[in-house]
């Protein structure tokens, strides 16, 4: 019978899984790290030399994984969500919106400012903004869509 690679890493599997459990100390992790290691020895098996001891060339990129997400895990910190993770107290929540439209509404120029502060804030006509600034009824308007584009922009990112 000729030499098939996938037919010897199938004969090595059940010494692996159990290798990995041994390494991780966890089923569903265990079963992670061995199909990283398979997909990895497929993708390598032209490095393989046939005839020589597979088990150990497999065993050895086992560990080479796991020790690699090991050290990978060092430097990511990993949180868990639970159901109420995201609760937030209202007035903190509200704190923080007033702080980030405090901050867009910062960068608007000036001339914007006046008019937002003006029409939207104080509710004030379009016309009585105009005379305000004496500026005409047009002026106003394009200030307050560009000042509203430029706020909506700024909040959405």
């Amino acid at each position: 019978m000729a030499y098939s690679f996938e037919n010897e890493l199938i004969r090595c599997m059940p010494n692996l899984q159990r290798y990995a459990c041994k390494l991780t100390r966890d089923a569903n992790a265990a079963e992670d790290l061995l199909q990283d290691c398979l997909a990895r020895a497929l993708s390598r098996q032209h490095r393989f030399e046939p005839g020589t001891n597979m088990q150990a060339w497999l065993t050895t990129m086992l560990k080479n994984l796991h020790f690699n997400n090991l050290q990978r895990d060092r430097h990511v910190t990993k949180v868990e969500l639970w159901d109420g993770a995201m609760s937030v107290d209202a007035a903190q929540m509200s704190r923080l919106v007033f702080r980030d439209v405090d901050r867009a509404f910062s960068t608007l120029t000036p001339s914007q400012r006046k008019v937002v502060k003006l029409v939207a804030i104080e509710g004030r006509p379009y016309q009585e903004a105009a005379e305000t600034l004496n500026v005409s009824i047009g002026t106003i308007r394009s200030r307050l869509c560009r000042a509203r584009e430029r706020l909506n922009n700024l909040m959405a990112a």
